[in-house]
C-alpha cells in the first residue's frame, strides 16, 4: 500500500470517527461503528490506531496544530493594520469551525466527562489555547495596543466568549453568510464593551 493511499485511508477513518463522535457521542460510538462507516477492514483500522481513544487524541492534536497556524502575533511592521490582522485571525478561526462543524460539537457537547484521561486531554487542549491567547495579550500590551490587564483572567473571558459563539454558529445553518456581521459584533464588543456614552 503506497504512502498516499495509507494517508488517505487514515484521513477517512479520522473523518468518520469525528462524524460519529459528534452524532452519537464518544462512549456510544464503537470501533465497529467507525469501521463500518469508513468501509475498512478491522485489521486495516489497527494499522493506524490502537484504540478509539487514540483517534480522539489525534483529533484534538490536529485541532491544536490548525489553531497554532492561525493564531499568529500582530505585526506592526506589516502593511495590514493591526485591527485588520486581528479580524483576519478571527475570520480564520470561525471559518475553521464552520467548515468542520463536527469538531465544536465534540469539544463543547460530546467530549466533557468521557473519562479522566479524556478530561485531562481536553484540559490540556484548552490550557494550550488559553496560553496562546494570554501570550497574544501580553504581546499586545508590549506593543501598546492592549490596555494593562490581568492577562490570565482576560484570556479566560475571551476563551469563554469564543466557545459560546462557536457553539452558536456551529448550529446556525446560515452562519457563513453572516460572518462579517459576526466579526463586526465580536470586535465591537471586545473593543467597546456594551455601554453607551450615557453610562460613562
Amino acid at each position: 500500500m503506497s504512502k498516499v493511499v495509507k494517508k488517505r485511508t487514515e484521513r477517512i477513518v479520522l473523518r468518520c470517527a469525528k462524524e460519529l463522535f459528534a452524532q452519537k457521542g464518544y462512549h456510544q460510538t464503537s470501533i465497529s461503528d467507525i469501521i463500518r462507516r469508513a468501509g475498512v477492514a478491522r485489521g486495516t483500522f489497527y494499522l493506524y490506531f490502537q484504540s478509539k481513544r487514540e483517534i480522539f487524541d489525534s483529533i484534538l492534536d490536529e485541532l491544536v496544530t490548525s489553531l497554532g497556524g492561525i493564531m499568529k502575533r500582530i505585526d506592526l511592521d506589516s502593511s495590514t493594520p493591526p485591527l485588520e490582522q486581528l479580524r483576519n485571525i478571527l475570520r480564520s478561526i470561525f471559518i475553521l469551525a464552520l467548515e468542520d462543524p463536527d469538531m465544536p460539537r465534540i469539544l463543547l457537547n460530546r467530549a466533557v466527562g468521557l473519562d479522566r484521561e479524556s478530561d485531562n486531554k481536553l484540559h490540556e487542549f484548552y490550557g494550550a489555547v488559553q496560553g496562546k491567547v494570554e501570550s497574544a495579550l501580553k504581546h499586545g500590551i508590549e506593543l501598546g495596543l492592549v490596555r494593562k490587564c490581568n492577562t490570565g483572567i482576560t484570556a479566560s473571558c475571551i476563551l469563554g466568549c469564543a466557545k459560546e459563539v462557536i457553539e452558536f454558529i456551529s448550529s446556525e445553518p446560515n452562519a457563513m453568510f453572516q460572518l462579517d456581521e459576526l466579526l463586526d459584533e465580536i470586535l465591537t464588543f471586545g473593543l467597546q464593551g456594551i455601554l453607551t456614552s450615557r453610562m460613562t
